[in-house]
């Protein structure tokens, strides 16, 4: 069936455009094993961990990808966010959540939440594309995912288009903590899509953070240059 689909509607790599083999899943091989990688999660002290510091303490943070304004690999997350490619997410997230296992540094995570959306993207979307990334990277590293740990204010304007500043102010008024008795005393892996300014996950962290003896951690699927 796969094979007569593809006949009539190919698949294509969101990355280079090129029609996707029978064996290849939702990135071509090519682009695949070209992808940029940021290897954060293999050391302390990253580029991730540092943007965070003096503004909220997370244990540790790290992403999988770089990704520039003129870079092709952007399309992974355009697609992932606005045309239904939740397969991307989890891929990536797969590939994450390996790369952060082999590592050990996450060896002590208890459960993974992902940045919440709004209950209108929510509804257009059919899915928060980083709890798509969180469920993949949970089931790589055995531990249980917990949805709706933090919770979207509504009329909260999105973050797209806005300067750091206005990020920041933005963020800090979006989220609260939904599920406190849960999370209480473990450290949570907090996952999101990009890390661009570090707001929306500042903001996050830093609910999460108010229940008592509550760790965070972070991870993206991408990091922004």
């Amino acid at each position: 069936m796969r094979e007569i689909a593809d006949l009539i509607l190919p698949r294509v790599c969101p990355v280079c455009r090129e029609v996707l083999s029978g064996v290849e899943r939702e990135i071509c091989m090519d682009c695949l094993s070209s992808l940029p990688l940021t290897y954060f999660w293999s050391y302390r002290n990253n580029p991730a961990e540092e943007l965070f510091w003096g503004k909220v303490y997370f244990q540790r943070a790290c992403s999988l990808f770089f990704y520039g304004d003129d870079s092709p690999y952007r399309r992974l997350i355009h697609e992932l966010k606005y045309n239904g490619r939740c397969e991307i997410g989890t891929l990536l997230g797969s590939i994450l959540g390996r790369r952060m296992k082999e590592s050990g540094l996450y060896s002590d995570l208890d459960l993974v939440t992902a940045v919440p959306v709004s209950p209108f993207k929510q509804w257009t979307r059919g899915y928060n594309q980083a709890e798509v990334i969180a469920k993949a990277i949970s089931k790589e590293l055995g531990i249980s995912l917990i949805s709706g740990a933090l919770k979207k204010r509504l009329f909260v304007s999105s973050q797209t288009t806005k300067n750091p500043q206005e990020r920041w102010r933005n963020a800090s008024a979006s989220f609260r903590l939904a599920r406190e008795k849960e999370i209480c005393g473990r450290h949570i892996l907090l996952v999101d899509d990009v890390l661009t300014t570090g707001a929306t996950l500042e903001a996050c962290g830093t609910s999460l953070l108010s229940a008592s003896e509550c760790r965070v951690s972070a991870a993206t699927l991408a990091f922004v240059e």
